[in-house]
Order: structure tokens, then C-alpha cells, then sequence
């Protein structure tokens, strides 16, 4: 069983890696007090239920007409995953109809658990359930946009949309198409609109009069499998000031969503300080001095000033610049010779980044360690310094995050800096017990009962003998 906790790993993310991973078995939805099953069969949507009455098959079909109240309790008796047989078994409306009124159910359990901004989300991987059970979507794929197009809450949509420095590209392996996902018009015209790697914050700048259309676009494009992030390293580029930045929305507002070319264009010009000669022209590094001229030409005609709008005449001026000074190093055999040895030690130092990363880790764990001491002996304070140190050296060590929390809590002063630590740990690792009744012991003296019952819950999900999870569960059950 994997578990997620939904403030960290929103529900969209969650739902696109089952759905691209082709995943069979079944998620379970918790957030008090909704509790949701879902069942999938290859990464597609067979059938959801609830603990509630009111989202019930009986009761949804009651509402809308379809059965009466003394026939919709019959279907209530017995496994919950038997309702959709039992509904079929029924008769009295045709399979069409049926068939419609239950793809409606399901997607009224479905499409707001999109905007869910905290809760616990567990999948089981399990044989799917018998066909007879199912529901029949017509496109899982179109039901996950519709349920990303739900999400009004801003800080889901941000969490959904994960580190906005990634590049993102389009996928090369793909499920299905573009042309075959249900978009809108605008939707679609923002989703072919990424040709090459970039970088979702710099995409998003192209739409800024739809930016939140945009945002949903790039969250489903990413959870259908059609976009992809690319995984290797981009160097460093200066990060922009806030002059810069508002200058830049104040530039693409001005253009319009409609000139595609020369959004383009302004992309290009803000990426030029970590572009190389060999990027600008669009040639590969052992191409012929030949081709290195034709692709110079190609791109000199392709961004010509005189072809574009005044208010975008700096950018593409500053882009034939860099055409310019690439082609003048590259055609000229001996300062090519000594550029390809500069990107050759750029890659070295590389090579020593990751020797220093090494180190960094081997100071974590010696850090690590020495913490472990000094908190056994309640030298709390020292811990913590080491432990800090550690953790920036290391962001993936759980144990070190969890041995950090474990002190701050010490300090009701930093109970919420021990709260962050612990769900670094659990982001990390969601099957770390201790972390979880530590954060439940944290929500409970704080009040949040509520959230703190769920931690126990979760954590005996996990280890189901804790006695730890079982004591504090009790508790709180008792008041």
C-alpha cells in the first residue's frame, strides 16, 4: 500500500501517475469526514463509493428521480460494490439511460476530491473488481480534466502544479493524443503551443491574460502523460528582479495571447544568458561549419526585426546578436576548438558539483549521527544545529528531518517549526510511523483533533499494532 498525505501530494498528481501507470487496485480517500473509495483497472476509473448515505447510488438515484425511496434502500443492503448490479438487476429504465444516470454518479463522487487541500490518500494494488461491478466511463481521461477544471481553490492549483522551475516538454510516449482529449478551443490552443522544453513559469508568462486556464492545462496535460518534465540539468540562469518580472507581464499582456510568434520570441530573448552557440543556431555540436552557416541564415530569417511588432523589436534584436556572435565563433575553426573546450570544463565542474554533493551528503550523516548522541544525552539545542546543517545538505534524509522535529517539539516555542519538519519527513517517506503520531501529537495539543485523529489513524493504516497510534486513537474517541 502507498499512502500520500493529500497537502503535500495534491489529488491530481495522485490520480495521473495511477492513471499513466496503468495501476489496478483501489484508492481510498480519507479527509474527515469524507471517506472515498475508488476502484481502478488499469489505470482507468471502474467505480467509486462513499461512506456517506447521502452519495449513495439509492439516494443520488432518488434525487434525480430515477427510483423510488423504498427501491433505493434495496440497493443499499450488502457489499457497496454491488450497487451498480443490483441498479442493473433492478430494471425499469433502459441500459442507456442507466448507464448515464451511474456515469453521473460517479462523476459527482470524483470531481471534487480534486479540490481537496488536505486528507490522506492510500492506494492498494489488488485485483479489479468483477466487470459486473463496474461503471463504464466514457473517457477516465476526460473525466481528470474535468475534475482539474473544478479545482477554484489557489493554493491546490499551485500545490498541483509542483516546482514551477521544471521544464516541461511534450511527452513522447503518450497514452493518446492531443486531438483526442476534450478540450475547449482555448484550452487546446494553449496545450500545442509548448513545441520544446521549458520552464512551467516561463510558459505561463506566455498566458497572461489566462493564466489560470493555462495553469489547468499544464496540470492535466502533465497528469494525462501528454507533457513531460525533463529531467535533466538546466544551468542556472540570474533570476529576474521584481522590476523585471513586471515588466515582462506588462510586455506579453501587451502582445496578446493571438501572436504566438512573437510570445515566442520574448521566451527566447529571456533564455539567451543559458543558451549556447550551438542552441541559439538549432544545430547539433558536430555538425560542419556548412551547416553551422545554413542554420545561422534559418534563424536570422526566422526572427528578422522587420517582420515583428515594434514592442517586441528589442527582444528579437538581442536574439540576432546572440545569431551573431555564435556564428562568428562557431565558422571559425580555431575559436570553435577553444568553445567546445570551455562547455567541456563546464561539464567538468559539473563533475565537481557532484563530488561536492557527495562530501555535503557524507557531513549529513556524520551530522546525523553526532545528533542522535547529543539528543540522547538532551543536549537538544545542540542537536538541532547539527541537525539543521544536516538536513540542508541532505533535503532527503527522513530520518534527519524526523530526529529535528522530535527536538523543536521539545520547545513549544518551535511546535511549529517541529509540524514542518515532520511533514518534510513524511513527504519524504509517508510510511514513517514515529512522524506521524508525533504530527497527530502536535495537532491534538494545538486543538485540531480532527487532524490529529487522522494521523492515527493513518499510522495504523500503516503498522496496525502500534499500541502508541491505538492509545492516543482511543483517547481522543473517548472525549
Amino acid at each position: 500500500m502507498s499512502l500520500e498525505r493529500i497537502e503535500i501530494t495534491p489529488f491530481a498528481v495522485i490520480v495521473g501517475d495511477i492513471h499513466q501507470e496503468r495501476r489496478t487496485g483501489y484508492l481510498t480517500i480519507i479527509q474527515t469526514p469524507i471517506r472515498k473509495v475508488l476502484y481502478w483497472s488499469q489505470g482507468e476509473l471502474v467505480l467509486s463509493v462513499s461512506a456517506a448515505t447521502e452519495d449513495s447510488l439509492g439516494d443520488y438515484l432518488v434525487r434525480r428521480g430515477a427510483l423510488a425511496a423504498d427501491r433505493a434502500l434495496q440497493l443499499a443492503t450488502g457489499d457497496p460494490t454491488a450497487m451498480v448490479t443490483r441498479f442493473h438487476e433492478s430494471g425499469g429504465l433502459d441500459h442507456s439511460a442507466r448507464q448515464t444516470l451511474l456515469r453521473e454518479w460517479v462523476s459527482a463522487l470524483f470531481i471534487p476530491l480534486f479540490s481537496l487541500d488536505e486528507g490522506t490518500a492510500a492506494f492498494t494494488d489488488d485485483q479489479a473488481i468483477e466487470p459486473e461491478k463496474r461503471v463504464f466511463l466514457q473517457s477516465t481521461a476526460a473525466l481528470i480534466l474535468e475534475g482539474i477544471r473544478s479545482i477554484i481553490n489557489g493554493l491546490v492549483l499551485r500545490r498541483s502544479l509542483g516546482d514551477l522551475k521544471r521544464e516541461i516538454a511534450p511527452a513522447r510516449e503518450r497514452r493518446v493524443s492531443i486531438d483526442s482529449v476534450p478540450l475547449t478551443d482555448a484550452e487546446r490552443r494553449i496545450a500545442t503551443s509548448l513545441q520544446k522544453p521549458q520552464a512551467i513559469e516561463s510558459f505561463l508568462r506566455q498566458f497572461s491574460t489566462e493564466s489560470v486556464t493555462a495553469a489547468k492545462v499544464v496540470i492535466g496535460m502533465l497528469c494525462l502523460g501528454l507533457y513531460s518534465t525533463v529531467d535533466y540539468a538546466v544551468r542556472a540562469t540570474p533570476e529576474a528582479s521584481a522590476d523585471d518580472m513586471q515588466r515582462d507581464l506588462e510586455l506579453l499582456a501587451a502582445i496578446g495571447s493571438n501572436d504566438q510568434r512573437s510570445l515566442r520570441a520574448v521566451a527566447l530573448s529571456r533564455q539567451l544568458a543559458s543558451t549556447d552557440h550551438y542552441q541559439i543556431l538549432d544545430v547539433a555540436r558536430a555538425v560542419s561549419r556548412a551547416q553551422i552557416v545554413a542554420g545561422a541564415d534559418l534563424m536570422k530569417k526566422r526572427y528578422d526585426p522587420a517582420t515583428y511588432p515594434a514592442i517586441v523589436r528589442d527582444s528579437v534584436v538581442a536574439i540576432n546578436r546572440r545569431i551573431d556572435e555564435a556564428l562568428g565563433v562557431l565558422k571559425d575553426p580555431v575559436r570553435r576548438q577553444a568553445y567546445d573546450k570551455l562547455l567541456q570544463q563546464r561539464a567538468a565542474r559539473g563533475a565537481d558539483e557532484l563530488q561536492k554533493r557527495v562530501t555535503q551528503r557524507s557531513i549529513a550523516e556524520q551530522n546525523f549521527s553526532k545528533a542522535r548522541e547529543l539528543s540522547a544525552a538532551g543536549d537538544y539545542y545542540g542537536a538541532i544545529v547539527l541537525l539543521k546543517q544536516a538536513v540542508e545538505f541532505a533535503p532527503d534524509h527522513a530520518d534527519a528531518w524526523l530526529l529535528l522535529g522530535s527536538c523543536q517539539e521539545r520547545n513549544p516555542k518551535w511546535r511549529r517549526d517541529a509540524a514542518e519538519s515532520f511533514q518534510r519527513t513524511l513527504s519524504i517517506d509517508p510510511n514513517k510511523v514515529d512522524a506521524l503520531i508525533s504530527l497527530g501529537d502536535l495537532y491534538k495539543i494545538e486543538g485540531l483533533t480532527s487532524r490529529a485523529q487522522t494521523c492515527y489513524e493513518d499510522a495504523l493504516k500503516i503498522a496496525p499494532e502500534s499500541q502508541q497510534a491505538k492509545s492516543r486513537l482511543d483517547a481522543i474517541k473517548k472525549k
